[in-house]
């Protein structure tokens, strides 16, 4: 679990963040003001200056493996055997840092060219590199788990391969060009390791949390592990798929200092969001422990680990609207070229999640760390959205606050439903229960029925909008036919 994190927080940081945070609205402005071609050649300037510095960046990792696992999980270090293989295992999958910021490179191309399949795809084949390697490479090897480490490696170059059929088509080579002394690179590493540091505050805190959790009783580092893995699941679906689509018109927006239309994507973006963290998150905390059951409740995982991992998965859901929120805010405050109040933010932030995490779990163990996290990611947001306060033009008008007050009404409908069906379940059962699966499957899809349902109830506008269009598709379908 541990040495998989790091290349799993080296994916949230760059191929969900920093790397596009950075380098989109740069590309877009060079486009817009000059021409295609000089973007292009930023770009391939931008890859070389990619290339160098993860090159020189794995090369270390690989050395001093030893202490990056000591600062991810301090409390391994009781147990050398844990601790050695842990080692060895990140020294194999170091190199995925080269394969993902390629593709962070080629999703910022893409994204500035309204291409979004081809990046959107790329974490799915991680996976699949991951599960072949585990059922084809591990039972070949003494030490089955470095399988899943080639997997890694495996993922990472197919995740690179399906991006360049989209590269062609918008006339980007994979060809790196000289950098050094170019001017737009230097304000692109102006705004890069502001925009990781902005990104990242949520993975940080995580680490921050994992590593003390490494030092509680055997177990509750996978408990922590696997709640953050399900709320992430959700946040990577749903919040960052969309503020990602969002970010390349935010960008072109600014440029132009166009502010209603700055507005306009705000409001429509934080919106979409809302819509579907909001229940998402509510039903991660209501059906928390059907959730557990039925993923991971087999072999050696037993009910007092499931009911541990559900509640820190409900914790965990009630930090899933912050977090969604402070990537839109962060991508607005980078668009407008204003690097400092996200960073100066997301220090506090950490620091505060710390503090609230250690204490909170001097009682409450790894349901205390979970609680630190979501407090202070929540702190962070009310602290972005004062500072967004102080830009005139963004005090006009912008916040979806009906949308977002309809979206909680229907969510505690949806709630009410969730924890009823829930009732029906034999969950400490798991999923070797037929019946599990039916009270499981009917839970999931009537609470999504009935949160539209009562949307369309209340007349909110993106409901409305949705159910016309369908209604409109059903005629002329009718009509065809």
């Amino acid at each position: 679990m541990q040495a998989f994190t790091i290349p799993n927080v080296l994916r949230r940081l760059t191929a969900e963040g920093s790397m596009t945070l950075a380098f989109l609205p740069l590309y877009t402005e060079i486009r817009d003001r000059k021409n295609p071609q000089a973007a292009r050649d930023f770009a391939a300037k931008t890859l070389g200056l990619v290339l160098a510095a993860t090159t020189i960046l794995t090369g270390l990792g690989i050395i001093f493996s030893s202490q990056l696992v000591f600062l991810f999980a301090a409390g391994f270090a009781s147990n050398p055997e844990k601790f050695e293989l842990t080692v060895l295992l990140t020294r194999v999958m170091f190199p995925y840092l080269i394969f993902v910021s390629l593709v962070a490179w080629a999703m910022g191309v893409l994204n500035a060219e309204g291409r979004f399949a081809a990046p959107a795809a790329a974490p799915i084949l991680l996976n699949f590199g991951i599960i072949a390697a585990a059922f084809g490479i591990s039972p070949l090897l003494d030490e089955p788990i470095i399988g899943i480490g080639i997997g890694v490696i495996l993922g990472g170059i197919a995740q690179i391969i399906i991006q360049i059929p989209s590269l062609r088509k918008v006339g980007q080579a994979l060809k790196p060009q000289f950098f050094l002394n170019d001017e737009n690179i230097q304000r692109l590493l102006k705004l890069l390791g502001p925009s990781l540091l902005g990104v990242a505050v949520y993975q940080i805190n995580i680490i921050v949390l994992r590593n003390i959790a490494s030092f509680m009783p055997t177990g509750q580092v996978t408990h922590y592990y696997n709640a953050s893995r399900l709320s992430e699941l959700t946040l990577g679906l749903f919040a960052f798929a969309l503020t990602t689509a969002s970010f390349p018109e935010l960008s072109r927006h600014t440029a132009s200092e166009n502010w209603n239309k700055i507005r306009d994507n705000l409001r429509f973006t934080m919106s979409t969001t809302l819509l579907v963290v909001v229940p998402a998150s509510v039903g991660l905390a209501i059906a928390a422990e059907p959730i557990v059951a039925m993923l991971y409740f087999h072999g050696a995982y037993s009910w007092s680990d499931v009911q541990n991992t559900a509640l820190t998965l409900q914790a965990f859901a009630l930090s899933i609207p912050a977090v969604a929120m402070i990537r839109l805010q962060t991508a607005l405050f980078f668009s407008l070229k204003d690097t400092r109040t996200p960073v100066k933010v997301s220090i506090f932030s950490i620091l505060l999640t710390g503090i609230l995490g250690w204490w909170l779990s001097q009682s409450l163990e790894i349901f205390g760390l979970a609680l630190g996290l979501a407090a202070g990611t929540w702190f962070q947001w009310i602290l972005l959205t004062f500072f967004l306060r102080k830009e005139t033009e963004l005090r006009k008008k912008w916040w979806p606050l009906r949308s977002a007050i309809l979206y909680m009404l229907a969510s505690v409908g949806m709630a009410g439903f969730a924890w009823f069906s829930a009732g029906y379940g034999s969950w400490e059962k798991g999923p070797f229960l037929f019946d599990n699966w039916i009270v499981f499957l009917t839970l999931l899809v009537g609470s999504a029925f009935l949160y539209f349902l009562l949307l369309v109830v209340f007349r909110e506008e993106l409901a409305v909008k949705m159910t016309t269009k369908l209604k409109s598709k059903y005629r002329n379908h009718k009509i065809d036919t």
